[in-house]
């Protein structure tokens, strides 16, 4: 990595915690304070969070089907990142998940464990909805898929894989 810089992984793990606290997942009220007003690609939504030599960024295009990337930069150096793509399940309305389905996801989220930072816990039940998330591999390098339940139907996956960027 270029700068001298000396990645420590508890210090990785707590800054990327950290930044999906306060960006996508966060109350509306936190996340508008990261929300870029210009995004880097047209027709995306950008949020940014800084902290110290710590810089986070996350883009992503559409609403339903959302692709996109997260990097976690050092001293202004790409050292991590992050990108994933889903879809939901068409035979629902998309108001279904506008409403109710992406709510209960931002809460998973929300709920993630400090350890594993990447996207929600691997099991998070509330009401109808059941999120589970597993992993391959660690914060280095892993390949993970969140499925989201409803009324025991899978209505909504993502795919996701992250790297430590060298």
């Amino acid at each position: 990595m270029g700068n001298n810089n000396k990645l420590n992984k508890e210090e990785l793990l707590a800054f990327i915690a950290e930044a999906h606290r306060n960006t996508y997942a966060a109350p509306k009220e936190i996340k508008s304070k990261h929300k870029c007003k210009t995004p880097i690609l047209p027709g995306h939504k950008d949020y940014n969070y800084k902290k110290g030599d710590w810089e986070y960024h996350d883009s992503y295009a559409g609403s339903s089907w959302a692709p996109g990337r997260e990097v976690v930069f050092l001293n202004e150096q790409p050292v991590w990142c992050m990108s994933y793509q889903g879809k939901h399940d068409e035979d629902y309305p998309d108001d279904f998940f506008q409403i109710e389905a992406f709510p209960f996801l931002k809460k998973a989220l929300r709920e993630m464990e400090d350890s594993m930072p990447f996207r929600g816990p691997q099991k998070f039940e509330e009401g109808d909805f059941r999120y589970s998330f597993k992993m391959n591999g660690d914060y280095s390098y892993f390949t993970g898929r969140e499925t989201i339940h409803h009324k025991e139907v899978g209505v909504f996956f993502q795919d996701v894989m992250g790297e430590l960027i060298k």
